[in-house]
């Protein structure tokens, strides 16, 4: 857990977690639950990470920051909503990771090329993301991990996870705003620039395009059809990507399953306490969500997310951990892979994550979320 928390979603924590999932495996441990478990999130994780590159590169951000910098008319409010609605429904789409991807590259073409202040659009997107990302079981693989664990349908999940992510996304982008109220307050060059003329799609963009909208449809429709989402999206992202002219190399997150699925060894190796006695009580649910989240922003969501998912016993308890690996997890900036990842691809430009700001919104977001989701049992 140690070597997790300090090297979340790197070759040497890989390592030695495999290492001591390897002595447990020897010892009599069961490998064949844990790839059941994971299989699912690293093929849908890499479909979305591979599409989210993919788009980056055919160059539809700048695109997408050029529409957004010209519909909000040179407000800055207008913007960091626009920015914050793009990154929730890419969020429920192609997950938070492949969220950020997408986004922090927008970003930086809004602040370069239109003067957009990058401070409260990033950490409107770090919190839409990872708030938004509980809401839909594709949004954050580890509602993955959750529903395999637990057999649950995805509808199940969506009925009763929906509104609390809208809530908990709503809350903490509402705070973020009113915490960078000045900033938001100062218009920026789109106010003076021309609207672009809309220059047709090139090849390579429209190809990207297709792509996403293909890959959104048919995750979106599956549960319709009483089908996990995450494999119709995963097949319609191969498809596109075979078709295309220019086959990108798929970016498969290997060490983050390695990771994962040997912590689920180590910790079902060890005993798992009887959590099933806290029943689906207001008190116990907000027990779990507040350890989960507390342990998250602690350690980080990736090796707390694996313990708790080997942890949990009953679905409640499952939506639980879920808000409080996402939404407690802003409470610091090491919480969250996907905030680690965003801070990565902002480099020297990432403004702070203070946790005397973000700890209280977190446990305001992650009170409000696990009690809407009590409300729905």
């Amino acid at each position: 857990m140690i070597a997790l928390a300090v090297r979340p979603g790197t070759a040497r924590g890989a390592a030695v977690a495999l290492c001591a999932a390897a002595v447990d495996v020897a010892l009599g441990a069961g490998l064949a639950p844990a790839i059941h478990i994971v299989a699912p999130m690293v093929v849908f994780l890499a479909a979305a990470l591979t599409l989210a590159a993919t788009i980056e590169r055919a160059g539809v951000g700048e695109r997408v920051a050029d529409g957004l910098a010209a519909h909000a008319r040179g407000s800055s409010f207008a913007l960091y909503v626009y920015v914050c609605a793009v990154c929730g429904g890419l969020t429920v789409t192609v997950s938070l990771d492949g969220a950020v991807v997408l986004m922090v590259p927008i970003l930086l073409a809004l602040r370069r090329r239109h003067g957009a202040p990058f401070s409260p659009l990033f950490l409107g997107t770090v919190v839409v993301a990872n708030a938004s990302s509980i809401a839909v079981p594709q949004g954050n693989p580890t509602n993955l991990l959750i529903i395999a664990r637990l057999g649950l349908s995805p509808t199940a999940f969506l009925l009763h996870m929906f509104v609390p992510g809208m809530i908990a996304t709503v809350l903490c982008a509402g705070c973020v705003a009113a915490g960078e109220r000045r900033r938001l307050a100062v218009g920026y060059e789109g106010r003076r620039a021309p609207r672009p003329a809309r220059a047709p799609l090139s090849a390579t963009e429209l190809h990207a395009v297709l792509a996403f909208i293909g890959a959104a449809l048919a995750g979106w429709v599956a549960p319709l059809l009483g089908v996990a989402p995450w494999w119709p999206f995963s097949a319609a992202v191969a498809v596109a990507l075979i078709a295309g002219r220019k086959r990108p190399a798929a970016i498969v997150p290997w060490q983050l399953g390695c990771q994962i699925a040997a912590t689920l060894v180590v910790v079902q190796a060890l005993g798992t306490p009887d959590l099933g006695r806290l029943g689906s009580t207001l008190p116990g649910l907000l027990l779990v969500a507040a350890g989960a989240g507390t342990a998250s922003a602690l350690l980080n969501n990736l090796p707390v997310g694996a313990s708790a998912v080997a942890l949990i016993t009953a679905a409640p308890l499952g939506y639980a951990a879920s808000i409080g690996l996402a939404v407690g997890s802003l409470a610091t900036p090491q919480g969250s892979v996907a905030t680690l990842l965003a801070t990565e691809l902002a480099g020297a430009d990432a403004p702070t994550l203070r946790v005397r700001r973000f700890a209280p919104l977190a446990a305001a977001a992650v009170l409000a979320a696990t009690l809407t989701m009590w409300l729905t049992l």
